[in-house]
């Protein structure tokens, strides 16, 4: 369900990037009668073209004043909406050849696109990939419904009856649908941590106040899942916040946001310098443990007065994990560790004033 999402999505944003081209031009209704200089072959095939790793591929005549052609649009990679590229290709014989420009930060390829089977095209990346793509089919849309959320949650859609699965690794905030004719769809929704599924709109209208639903989209339509805050809800962290010492170390325990928490370790090397972790982590609430990764470890150092005179990193990956015991403690795994053993912190009681 993710890579066919991700599919429709990046999609969606492929023909507004053509619909923005061909505000400067007219497309033209009929590409095969349109003559091409000094080509021995009509081109003819145009429209959405796709691989078996959802990459995609649109051809699509451009009448625009300076360069008339056809403009080709690819979109590459494991990131199709950063990875994407475009331009007006010349015809060379029965083929497009020239460059397309990178939209975002990787260079400019040179193609040659050509065609390949019933109703394929074939991408030749000059000093790269192959890329074999077949027809999407007719791309044009009389039913186009919109689905998005107001609050923190995420949205999920389907054809047919089965509800899709929603993955928090791709929380789906907003999707497109495009249809030829009618069909049923499932949507779903699920609220972030700390936050309540309210109800389904319809144009602005009280639908549903079931988070999955089954509807025939017969008619364009914008769907909105509603979210809001739980009340109730409380950080799970809030249960282990505060101090603890292990020897020379000293760790702060904090909540951030609605599930997450924000230790800072402090290791003492002497009076004026200190190594200082800084992890933010999401708390399994079955093992009570923080498995974080991408931490930074600093040496702070300090002049006679106490003051910081500087503050470097030791390195920006730290890996680890922390776990919260019984008995008040928490044990510490650090993966960079010089010592190789983990560390258990105690739990320093809050002194009354």
């Amino acid at each position: 369900m993710k890579k066919n999402m991700k599919k429709w999505i990046c999609l969606f944003v492929c023909v507004l990037m053509l619909l923005a081209l061909t505000a400067c031009g007219s497309a033209k209704t009929e590409p095969a009668a349109q003559p091409v200089e000094n080509s021995s072959a009509e081109w003819t095939r145009e429209g959405y073209f796709a691989d078996e790793n959802g990459n995609i591929l649109s051809v699509t005549w451009m009448e625009d004043i300076d360069e008339p052609g056809w403009y080709v649009g690819c979109m590459l990679g494991e990131d199709l909406i950063e990875d994407s590229w475009g331009g007006t290709l010349p015809q060379e014989g029965n083929t497009l050849r020239g460059t397309l420009n990178s939209s975002g930060s990787k260079g400019d390829l040179n193609v040659t696109v050509s065609e390949e089977g019933e109703d394929g095209l074939l991408l030749t990346v000059e000093g790269g990939e192959t890329y074999h793509f077949t027809s999407m089919g007719d791309m044009t849309a009389d039913i186009m419904v919109t689905i998005n959320t107001d609050g923190s949650g995420m949205i999920g859609y389907e054809a047919g009856e089965t509800a899709p699965e929603l993955d928090p690794e791709w929380p789906f905030q907003s999707a497109q649908v495009n249809l030829g004719e009618p069909e049923t769809y499932t949507f779903a929704a699920a609220p972030e941590a700390g936050n309540l599924f309210v109800k389904w709109t319809k144009n602005g209208e009280d639908f549903s106040t079931e988070p999955v639903i089954t509807v025939l989209l017969d008619e364009s339509a914008d769907f909105v899942a509603v979210f809001e805050e739980d009340p109730d809800w409380q950080n799970p962290v809030m249960n282990f916040i505060g101090e603890y010492q292990s020897g020379r170390a000293h760790a702060l325990v904090e909540c951030f946001g609605n599930e997450e928490a924000w230790i800072t370790i402090e290791w003492g090397g002497s009076a004026r310098e200190l190594a200082r972790w800084d992890i933010v982590g999401r708390l399994d609430t079955d093992t009570l443990t923080i498995d974080y990764s991408n931490v930074t470890k600093s040496i702070v150092t300090y002049d006679d007065s106490g003051e910081i005179v500087s503050q470097e990193p030791a390195y920006e990956d730290g890996t680890g994990s922390i776990t919260f015991n019984d008995d008040g403690t928490f044990t510490w795994h650090e993966d960079q560790s010089e010592y190789g053993t983990d560390m258990v912190f105690e739990w320093i009681p809050v002194q009354e004033g």
